[in-house]
């Protein structure tokens, strides 16, 4: 898979340094990445309203009959099929959707195989779909009020094409799976894989090029930095800049502004220049 084309490829977006690390660090996907929570609260201004395909479809298998399009909310394929995102054009790119057979029982959460985003069939069961080696549960609910099971966020991206509710994580615990990092996509933390494994200190382009425990920040909130973003470690506000220990030159800052931390994330910070 072209990870280009994923939600885990998180730009970057340079930011003059202020009270909290969240400022500095300020993410936004390529596709235009939105989140919301597990229930029904929408976080995002550009949250997409559109949740299917009206272009043609130009997949050939054949046939230049394109296949028949579908609801990914509604999930409206006949019984044994599930509603899937796909690439129309035969490149690697999900931009509409089209019922496949349900062929295997992975659940959300195990290993899995997939078939390429242009046959777009995979071994997962019918709620989820194959995402990055792993099986992944597809929102519910409407692109207003979407739904995702507990510890995850519906996660919109790909113009609202694909709908994924993706595992939340602890930054300061780095609780993700093998080969994944506890990220900022936007609006929370989440499990996304690592892209480069770039360690603490080296340039970076994106927030999951770094190392799990680190994100990108942008180079004037950094004492040595040789690119215009560098990775930076996260610490624990408890333990006060002690946790940076590691990184000279640097203290604990808040990831958030004040005030405005999460209860859950109330000790996350990141090792910057003093502000």
């Amino acid at each position: 898979m072209n990870r280009r084309n994923s939600l885990v490829l998180i730009l970057l977006v340079a930011t003059a340094c202020t009270s909290s690390a969240a400022d500095d660090v300020d993410a936004a996907d390529e596709a235009g990445t939105t989140t919301t929570n597990g229930s029904s609260e929408t976080t995002s201004e550009s949250t997409t309203t559109e949740t299917t395909s009206e272009s043609t479809t130009t997949e050939t298998t054949g046939s230049d009959i394109p296949p028949p399009s579908c609801d990914v909310w509604l999930q409206d394929c006949p019984a044994g099929e599930k509603c899937v995102p796909y690439d129309s054009t035969g490149g690697n790119v999900w931009n509409a959707y089209k019922c496949v057979p349900v062929l295997g029982d992975q659940q959300a959460g195990d290993p899995c195989t997939y078939a390429g985003p242009v046959d777009a069939t995979d071994d997962c069961d019918a709620s989820s779909i194959c995402f990055d080696g792993t099986c992944t549960t597809q929102c519910t609910g409407t692109p207003a009020e979407p739904m995702c099971p507990a510890m995850t966020q519906c996660t919109i991206t790909n113009e609202g094409v694909l709908v994924l509710c993706i595992p939340t994580c602890d930054p300061l615990v780095q609780d993700c799976g093998a080969g994944q990092g506890c990220y900022w996509a936007n609006t929370n933390f989440h499990c996304l894989p690592v892209s480069e494994d770039i360690p603490t200190g080296e340039p970076c382009g994106f927030a999951n090029d770094c190392a799990a425990g680190n994100l990108c920040v942008d180079a004037v909130n950094l004492p040595m930095c040789m690119g215009a973003a560098c990775c930076a470690g996260y610490c624990d506000l408890s333990l006060g800049d002690a946790d940076c220990a590691g990184q000279p030159g640097t203290v604990c800052v808040s990831f958030f502004e004040q005030g405005m931390a999460p209860p859950e994330y109330q000790d996350v910070g990141v090792c910057l220049l003093a502000p």
